[in-house]
């Protein structure tokens, strides 16, 4: 039985309206969520037991500035109001109720589902933007982990809940986090959570949603009988963490017993990802102010796997197109899955921003079948929830194609025998895939290479 009852009466604070309890959604450490009703329209409400308001001093004044703020991005579960019981006791907040098929982050961790890795590309970017908006208002989330993500396995988008541990950037703070995903400093009581700590735990969560494993747990951890004990935690997270691939101190490698999906992912992923969380875990791991990977960093990065996913013709697997193997003219690469040989250059698109400066590096788009491109691809913002181009396979002479979804019609140039032919291509037109043509979208411009 709840700490509240059905049709029980709450008020709101700062609206005075009146709401009633629908029902028990689910319970924590902290209190109860609950479906709740004003006015025909129905939401979540998060009540807190007795304990926290008398232990959480700041609790109050803590959700009065993030609702003060507003949502950084429709991918928060944000307060918009603070509720209590009709004679001013109590307190809890008001958010909108999470969306039904959605699935908490720990569901990924725990290998219990297994999506695809454009789904968790999607995931990784979404998240990734979604914390950089909310840095952007001088905010820091303090308490990212597994249990506070929520994802469509469908489709890659999110939900983050617990926005009640927001706060404004290097305020004091109570919240210590999850010991997984804290930031060596915050281990060792040697700084509170921020914008930099979020990093750190931004970081881990990317890779542990990436590599199924953390990256500062490998065969170190023997050396304790519980790797969850506060000597273990203090030594592999706070005063001497190791990244398990670190270039330059093998240490803590990960074993093949133990780790393996660490193992078999890492060598998966194209040199650019690896790169990146190389820098975050050695760098960043000691010097969070300059070291630590930017959101737009990996906003970009998680936005270009998903790109970069090519799909095995042999036996389906999913795997990723990498440019250094072309530098290094390999001509193909086995496929992690069946060992087949694969071709190091597929169909793709590189995209510019139209005036870019020449030495921009492109955002490159593996053109197979059900590709597409949205609107960050174009100079918009990052969102998948509408496409502006998609690859189709739909000619009668199985010729690839490239399909306008968008409202704006494209010029295009391609190389025929007889020289280079404009072409126009109108909402719902395609145009065939074919090397050295290239496409100017409105904002942006690209060619395709084969």
């Amino acid at each position: 039985m709840g700490m509240l009852k059905h049709d029980q009466v709450l008020r709101g604070v700062f609206s005075q309206l009146e709401y009633r309890v629908r029902g028990l959604l689910g319970d924590g450490g902290q209190g109860e969520v609950y479906r709740i009703e004003s006015d025909g329209s129905t939401f979540a409400l998060k009540w807190y037991n007795a304990q926290v308001l008398r232990v959480d001093r700041g609790l109050y004044s803590r959700l009065k500035v993030v609702i003060d703020r507003g949502a950084p991005s429709a991918k928060f579960l944000w307060p918009f109001e603070l509720v209590t019981l009709p004679d001013g006791s109590g307190l809890g907040y008001l958010m909108r109720l999470r969306r039904a098929p959605y699935l908490k982050v720990h569901s990924l961790l725990s290998d219990e589902i297994r999506p695809p890795f454009r789904v968790l590309a999607t995931i990784g970017c979404l998240l990734t933007d979604a914390l950089f908006a909310l840095h952007s208002k001088g905010l820091a989330y303090q308490d990212l982990n597994a249990g506070n993500v929520f994802f469509d396995p469908e489709t890659g988008d999110i939900e983050i809940c617990d926005n009640d541990n927001v706060d404004i950037d290097g305020a004091p703070s109570v919240i210590g986090g999850v010991w997984e995903f804290q930031a060596p400093e915050v281990v060792m009581r040697q700084a509170g959570p921020t914008r930099a700590t979020d990093l750190h735990s931004l970081a881990v969560m990317l890779f542990r949603i990436l590599h199924l494993g953390h990256p500062l747990i490998g065969k170190r951890e023997l050396e304790f009988q519980n790797i969850k004990e506060d000597l273990a935690i203090r030594r592999l997270f706070g005063s001497e963490p190791r990244f398990v691939f670190d270039p330059n101190d093998d240490s803590n490698r990960p074993l093949a017993d133990r780790h393996g999906p660490v193992i078999g992912h890492w060598n998966i992923y194209p040199q650019f990802l690896r790169d990146l969380f190389t820098r975050a875990f050695t760098e960043g791991l000691h010097d969070p102010i300059h070291g630590r990977v930017q959101e737009t960093e990996w906003r970009r990065a998680m936005s270009r796997l998903r790109d970069a996913v090519m799909t095995c013709p042999h036996c389906g697997a999913e795997n990723f197109y990498d440019s250094t193997r072309l530098s290094s003219r390999q001509a193909t690469f086995a496929c992690w899955s069946c060992d087949a040989q694969v071709s190091s250059a597929p169909a793709r698109i590189g995209l510019r921003r139209i005036g870019a400066r020449p030495g921009d590096v492109p955002q490159v788009v593996i053109l197979e079948n059900g590709a597409r491109l949205f609107e960050h691809h174009l100079g918009g913002d990052y969102e998948f929830a509408k496409a502006h181009a998609e690859v189709t396979y739909a000619s009668p002479d199985g010729v690839a194609l490239l399909r306008n979804l968008s409202q704006v019609r494209w010029s295009a140039s391609r190389q025929d025998p007889g020289g280079s032919s404009p072409l126009v291509i109108a909402t719902g037109e395609t145009i065939p895939i074919q090397p050295g043509t290239r496409i100017q979208f409105g904002r942006s411009e690209g060619e395709i290479k084969c």
